[in-house]
């Protein structure tokens, strides 16, 4: 409209040297503001927060300047007495585990490779395994791969649950009553990954208001900000489970995967059919709500969280997704006083496929039982309705008008 109200007229263009032209020229000038978020301080909150990792002198020293490590270690190089009652109140937790302490140089340790901790670096321990704020189960079980003191486990839960950052992470339950359907355990790595989109996150730096995060089923290895590359590297799965999100199901995202032989699984509506990924996301967004409440770089936040989760065995598995996708463990700054771990070895494929399927049965019994799952008992020709996708309005039905089932696909659809 302005353009069209600007033609009754006739204008002269007549040119004018800078210096004479002020007004103009200053706001050619005239720099535009920079949109872009500073990093220079969260870097510097990152360098000082960061925890520096316990090296092997530091720790024999600790162990040799302990005087509860000085007594057990005497007691371990002399006969046990026959009853914990000739022990002092400290060393009576030792007692019932004598027969799996030994000396290892001038350390203590349990069984064949976990160091005795020494009082004075305990909670320094604690901190590095709760590095990235993982909760309590994968911070103690980063701890029990190399490391043990009495009351470990007690001294974990009491530091995560007086935790601040913990404290303020805003973790939901959902629930759900029809019977759990587990999916079937693939027997090899990187034979199923599962893809999803997570975000907007709105505090973020501008390129990292969403990711893109992958998993693969086998060894729960997780990828951030995926790409073709992480193929090229891991290889092509065979089969790719994601929801029904315009950019997967997209005809450039279909091509991409015809090519590559990828067979392509998608939960319509339904994302917890996809909860392998959907799990993963949740600990990401935990991830990074604390690089936000901590005032840390969020990329670099990130890459530390993967290096973190990539070396935790998993509750399920007990192994980490390092050990069954490459077939050895990640070393991180936790294990930098302990063995070396060359002399780890990933347990047996079968021992593994057992322990899942087991685990997953156990859960499913479990889940139904708590529930009140019940069975659906649908038969060609029923009448049912059908839950509305999406977000509805106040106004609209949560369910469709009813509708015949014409076939029965499966147990349950």
């Amino acid at each position: 409209m302005t353009r069209h109200g600007n033609m009754a007229f006739s204008y002269t263009i007549q040119y004018k040297p800078g210096r004479e032209n002020i007004t103009a020229h200053c706001l050619s000038r005239l720099p535009m503001p920079n949109s872009e978020p500073s990093l220079e301080d969260d870097v510097e909150v990152a360098l000082t927060c960061t925890l520096s990792a316990v090296a092997d002198a530091e720790f024999k020293a600790a162990c040799m300047s302990c005087p509860m490590q000085t007594q057990l270690r005497e007691l371990l190089a002399s006969p046990w007495p026959a009853s914990a009652k000739h022990l002092g109140p400290d060393l009576r937790p030792y007692f019932k585990l004598r027969h799996e302490l030994s000396l290892q140089g001038d350390c203590a340790v349990r069984g064949p490779h976990r160091l005795l901790v020494p009082g004075s670096l305990q909670a320094k321990f604690i901190a590095l395994a709760h590095d990235t704020h993982q909760g309590i189960v994968r911070t103690k079980q980063r701890l029990r791969e190399a490391y043990w003191w009495p009351g470990m486990d007690a001294q974990v839960e009491t530091a995560i649950k007086s935790c601040i950052t913990c404290q303020s992470h805003d973790k939901s339950a959902v629930t759900h009553t029809p019977p759990l359907q587990p999916v079937p355990y693939p027997k090899e790595a990187w034979e199923k990954v599962a893809i999803d989109l997570v975000g907007p996150f709105e505090r973020a730096p501008m390129d990292c208001h969403f990711a893109v995060t992958l998993i693969d089923y086998h060894s729960m290895w997780p990828e951030v900000e995926f790409s073709s590359s992480v193929f090229n590297r891991e290889g092509n799965p065979k089969e790719l489970v994601s929801d029904n999100g315009p950019q997967l199901v997209s005809r450039r995202f279909e091509a991409f995967l015809q090519d590559r032989g990828i067979v392509h699984t998608k939960s319509v509506y339904y994302p917890r059919a996809n909860g392998e990924i959907e799990r993963f996301n949740r600990s990401l967004k935990d991830s990074l709500q604390t690089a936000l409440l901590e005032g840390q770089p969020w990329k670099e936040f990130t890459c530390e969280f993967l290096h973190v989760y990539r070396a935790t065995p998993h509750s399920t598995t007990q192994c980490s997704p390092a050990e069954l996708l490459h077939g050895r463990p990640m070393r991180t700054k936790l294990h930098a006083a302990g063995r070396p771990f060359t002399q780890q070895r990933a347990l047996p494929k079968e021992e593994v496929i057992s322990r899942v399927e087991e685990k997953q049965s156990k859960s499913k019994a479990y889940t139904d039982h708590k529930r009140g799952a019940k069975h659906a008992s649908f038969k060609c020709g029923s009448h049912v309705r059908v839950k509305q996708p999406g977000i509805l309005t106040k106004n609209q039905c949560k369910f469709t008008k009813p509708l015949r089932v014409v076939e029965k696909r499966g147990q349950y659809t």
